[in-house]
């Protein structure tokens, strides 16, 4: 079980890779400023997507009050969730983040969703895994130089037999 923020889930929902979460941790939590945030595009694939995924039952919304006014809303809902459920949290705003890592929440980004899946043998090979950093990147998810390098390093550990 893992507490996702609006920028992983929507990211992997755009390029159709939004199962990744289901086979890595068979159900998923989201709050409703999150779902409030993605559903404010109603007719976005990725939207339809994640709202599937909600109807099938593998992704619950949650209320959740917000823990930070430094935050947008989303993310602050988000940190509130995975503290009171005890849930690492997938969130790639590094000021989120950082506030996490301070109150004891595991937290980690959309590329460790990829890696973990590669690990987990959900993907096939690094090919796989490369190609859907591409897709992130093309489709607009910012990721910095600094995370991409440490993504390629940790990629690079990952033995694939």
């Amino acid at each position: 079980m893992v507490v996702i923020d609006s920028s992983p889930i929507i990211a992997l929902a755009k390029i159709g890779r939004l199962g990744l979460f289901r086979k890595l941790f068979n159900s998923a939590y989201i709050t409703e400023q999150v779902y409030k945030e993605i559903s404010s595009k109603p007719n976005y694939a990725e939207t339809i997507a994640i709202k599937k995924a909600v109807e099938d039952g593998w992704v619950k919304v949650l209320k959740s009050h917000e823990i930070s006014n430094v935050l947008g809303v989303g993310e602050a809902s988000s940190l509130g969730l995975a503290l009171k459920l005890k849930q690492p949290l997938i969130i790639d705003d590094k000021k989120a983040a950082f506030i996490a890592n301070t109150l004891e929440i595991k937290c980690h980004g959309t590329l460790y969703v990829v890696l973990l899946a590669l690990k987990k043998k959900v993907l096939r090979n690094k090919k796989e895994a490369i190609n859907i950093v591409n897709q992130l990147i093309s489709n607009k998810l910012y990721l910095s130089s600094d995370v991409l390098s440490e993504f390629y390093a940790l990629l690079e550990k990952i033995k694939i037999k």
